[in-house]
């Protein structure tokens, strides 16, 4: 079986390596970018089956990577980590996006992130 491919794009260098470090020991095959546009580029040429997306990056933002995406990789699956909406907004702007998952920073569980990962990914 192939390797789920994940790419984590948020200028939190600490927070990368910590999604880099923790899905790589469990089998994932994991990419990493500080900025939106290097995201894109990564995205376009490595097809990651999931994107984990922080709103608030210098550049383009999130919301305008998510956009992006659809157009470089439409089968990409967005989920966002983000430490600054409150659940309100964010259900809201989640549904306007397409965006699959909706994680608040700090995580409380990269378990729980994996079990949407697994879960999004068996969607078809």
């Amino acid at each position: 079986m192939e390797k789920i491919k994940i790419l984590a794009i948020d200028d939190e260098i600490e927070f990368t390596n910590m999604i880099v470090e923790y899905f790589e020991t469990r089998g994932y095959q994991v990419f990493s970018a500080s900025k939106g546009v290097n995201g894109l580029d990564m995205a376009k040429e490595k097809k990651p089956d999931i994107v984990l997306i922080d709103l608030k990056m210098p550049g383009i933002d999130g919301d305008q990577v998510v956009a992006q995406l659809k157009k470089v990789h439409p089968k990409a699956k967005s989920i966002i980590i983000t430490a600054y909406m409150d659940e309100g907004k964010a259900k809201k702007k989640l549904e306007e996006m397409g965006v699959r998952a909706y994680f608040e920073k700090p995580l409380a569980s990269l378990k729980d992130l994996e079990a949407a990962i697994q879960r999004i990914v068996k969607e078809k």
